[in-house]
């Protein structure tokens, strides 16, 4: 009886553990361990808390991690971004510098186990936030009707705001609006977006502008041609002379309302005035422009020259003394071949003098003897006769053979 019922156990015993062992070849063969791999991206947490500090994330392109995860297969299968994540917790972070944060993972489920990540953590840069303001350019293009000038541009605000990363904000040179005024013959408005750019001229991203953008204003008035009318004093220095004064341009084209240019024939410049100057002046000058008009280029540069000059004072040997008015039938004979004048002027103009056809004696109604004769000259404004030595010469004239 004992034997019967011991038979009996160990046949259900050996029943439940081929039972057991048909029901785990089945799952294993239906749902096998298998390996699966996922990319996530790393979501940054209590990024609000950098700005409590003051501070903010620069670089960020966003992070991913990537995972190698063991399971069954039923099991990774259900698995997506959407049922597991990573993130990265700055909380922590209050100062500016390079961090490495953890990567935390979350959403793992049971029997699953995470075998290879490609990163534990992930490299934040961190900067200070920082805020300047900024005056806003106005660059125009294009041109107005002919006989039309624009003026000057006004922006509303004239400044923005720009706020970031203290090494992005740093590298912001220009807040530029730019408008093209092409065949235009009124005022224009426009409501324009402000470029934020750096020295080469290239977009500054990830900073904030504010206001992003301004009203502009720019008239369009008519144009006139004028005269520059130098206004200067100048006292050379002692033995110095004053040989030129000019400008250039010496005349502008002006813009403004009709009614204002028509009243206008002359523009001066800025009072100056020079004292003890002993060489060439070359000088950029302002105008002086009534209320209401402007140059019609803005970037025209007006230059005033002065000429200044040493004045010399020099003996000068002449070796030709010229007869004028010599009758026809007459010919000269000068004993004298040459004679020395004492003159006085701007050093460049008594060497540039050509003496030697410069002095003459006239014959006018003079016959055949010998004469005293005054000796003449042809000289430039600017030279002083000092004196002749001799003034007179001696001069005999005779029948033409």
């Amino acid at each position: 009886m004992n034997n019967l019922l011991d038979k009996k156990i160990t046949a259900r015993i050996l029943s439940v553990l081929l039972a057991t062992m048909l029901w785990l070849y089945v799952i294993t063969e239906q749902n096998p361990v298998v390996y699966k791999d996922i990319s996530l991206p790393v979501k940054l947490m209590n990024v609000e808390s950098l700005a409590a500090n003051n501070i903010t994330i620069i670089d960020n392109n966003g992070y991913k991690v990537s995972l190698k995860l063991k399971g069954n297969k039923n099991t990774l299968d259900r698995i997506s971004n959407s049922t597991i994540s990573a993130s990265a917790d700055l909380r922590d972070q209050k100062v500016k510098g390079e961090f490495q944060i953890p990567i935390q993972i979350s959403g793992v489920p049971a029997g699953v186990d995470i075998t290879s990540m490609s990163a534990v953590s992930i490299r934040v840069k961190l900067d200070n936030v920082i805020a300047v303001t900024m005056p806003v350019e106005i660059k125009i293009t294009g041109n107005p009707l002919q006989g039309m000038a624009a003026m000057t541009p006004v922006a509303t605000p004239p400044e923005v705001t720009i706020k970031g990363a203290e090494s992005l904000v740093n590298l912001v040179k220009t807040a530029l609006v730019e408008m093209d005024i092409s065949s235009s013959s009124a005022e224009i408005k426009k409501n324009i977006a402000v470029k934020i750019l750096d020295a080469d001229g290239k977009a500054v991203e990830d900073v904030e502008v504010n206001p992003r953008s301004v009203d502009i204003d720019i008239p369009i008035e008519y144009t006139k041609i004028v005269l520059l009318d130098p206004d200067i004093a100048v006292k050379p220095a002692t033995g110095y002379i004053v040989t030129g004064i000019s400008i250039s341009p010496k005349e502008i084209h002006i813009a403004g309302k009709k009614e204002l240019l028509d009243a206008l024939d002359t523009i001066k410049t800025q009072r100056i005035d020079l004292t003890d100057v002993k060489a060439f002046i070359d000088k950029e000058v302002s105008l002086v422009l009534p209320p209401g008009v402007e140059l019609a280029n803005k970037s025209e540069v007006v230059r005033l020259n002065v000429n200044i000059e040493k004045i010399v004072e020099t003996p000068i040997e002449v070796n030709n003394i010229a007869v004028r008015n010599l009758p026809d039938d007459l010919v000269a004979e000068l004993p004298q071949a040459s004679i020395q004048a004492f003159v006085r002027g701007p050093e460049s103009i008594v060497n540039a003098w050509d003496v030697n056809n410069a002095f003459y004696i006239d014959a006018s109604g003079l016959g055949e003897g010998t004469h005293e004769m005054h000796v003449f000259y042809d000289k430039p404004s600017e030279v002083e006769m000092m004196g002749l030595n001799p003034s007179m010469i001696s001069v005999t004239l005779k029948k033409r053979e």
